[in-house]
């Protein structure tokens, strides 16, 4: 008699169980239905959505990189402060996070105002010269070319090719400049609203720094509370390796991109090629991107130094390709490390497909992203692997 009774109420739970999988379902088929004949007003309150978690956004991607310097400070450079805890250990600890998140602050400011003073009037004189001499540079250039054409008897037919569809480009820049007027204000508008943005994400980004164990914790007992207790320690397993991933990554990257641009403009300095500090600084932003960014870089710069003088051109050629294969070989595995564990193949699926999705910021961001689903899918088949080898 009990064990009808208990096979009854097992038959009971399970068709309760089936029911709400059912009802579930049929409620996300009518909620999936209505969203998609209404679409558009559906991006359109997205769109307000993003709009109005933007400046968390900002602050979210600004506390995490501060949060790079502002550990290191508060290990290495506060460490002092550990003798004086005491029972007031709380205040310690809270005037220790404040000192360390003033000196990030004041490190960020002094490099933006070096940057500011140092950097940019050298670039901005360097890029003044350049575009008072470039007249000259190109009819240097073009005489250069005459020459070539004459030293091989190429028919001069093919440089006046050359030069009609050369003025072609040039009036479809022109007017493509023209008609780009209203894309510019439309941009001039996006910056102020991105510069309100900001300036709220930064100080958004203060306290989350500054509580950031606090919010941690909450996170944490936000999903300890609603989701299941191993699908709990799953997503925490996750966030640990992504933000190990992201931080070795950003904090590498950023450091590489530093060193490639010194090197290029003490390299070219010392071989006495002219806009040194411009073509550095330019090879150096862009090697923020990963494995092309120096190269591309290289492209405008061999360009300039090309109407310049072609011997330097060349030499700035070979300089680039011997650096690249040092930051290659000796720079980025040292730097970088092995925070990312990607072979070449996976860096460049992860920059395709993060590129493919979101533009610029997916090519920088798709690769620990693709390194984080590589670890965490390499992570779950070894333990099936495991699991199917202890059964038989």
């Amino acid at each position: 008699m009990e064990n009808k009774e208990n096979e009854k109420n097992t038959n009971r739970e399970m068709t309760d169980k089936t029911f709400r999988n059912y009802l579930f379902l049929i409620t996300f088929g009518i909620c999936l239905l209505v969203a998609l004949q209404n679409i558009n007003g559906l991006v359109g309150y997205l769109g307000l959505i993003m709009n109005i978690i933007t400046p968390i956004l900002i602050a979210l991607g600004v506390a995490f990189i501060l949060n790079i310097p502002m550990a290191f400070i508060e290990v290495h450079v506060l460490s002092f402060m550990n003798r004086f805890k005491n029972k007031r250990n709380r205040d310690i600890n809270k005037g220790k996070r404040m000192i360390a998140i003033t000196l990030t602050f004041m490190l960020v400011i002094g490099i933006i105002s070096g940057i500011i003073v140092f950097v940019i009037p050298q670039v901005s004189a360097s890029v003044d010269t350049l575009m008072i001499k470039l007249p000259g540079y190109v009819d240097s250039f073009n005489s250069l070319i005459d020459q070539l054409l004459a030293f091989f008897n190429l028919p001069e037919s093919l440089w006046n090719d050359i030069t009609i569809q050369w003025d072609n480009l040039m009036e479809q820049f022109g007017s493509l400049l023209f008609n780009s007027v209203p894309e510019i204000f439309n941009a001039t508008k996006n910056i102020t609203v991105g510069f309100f943005n900001t300036l709220m994400g930064i100080v958004i980004s203060i306290y989350l720094l500054a509580d950031k164990e606090r919010l941690l914790a909450l996170k944490d007992k936000l999903i300890y509370a609603y989701i299941r207790k191993d699908q709990a320690d799953f997503i925490k397993d996750v966030s640990v390796t992504a933000n190990q991933v992201f931080h070795g990554f950003i904090a590498g990257q950023i450091t590489e991109a530093f060193i490639l641009g010194t090197l290029c403009t003490v390299g070219l300095a010392i071989l006495q090629i002219p806009y040194a500090l411009l073509i550095g600084v330019l090879v150096g932003a862009t090697s923020v991107i990963p494995v092309f960014g120096a190269f591309l870089g290289a492209v405008p710069s061999g360009f300039i130094l090309l109407v310049v003088n072609p011997l330097y051109c060349l030499i700035f050629v070979i300089y680039i390709i011997a650096l690249q294969q040092v930051e290659s070989n000796i720079i980025y595995p040292r730097v970088v490390g092995g925070s990312i564990g990607l072979s070449g193949l996976w860096v460049l699926i992860g920059m395709i497909i993060g590129g493919s999705l979101f533009g610029f910021l997916g090519i920088v961001l798709g690769i620990p992203s693709f390194a984080v689903f590589y670890a965490v899918f390499r992570e779950i088949t070894n333990k099936r692997i495991e699991k199917m080898e202890a059964i038989s």
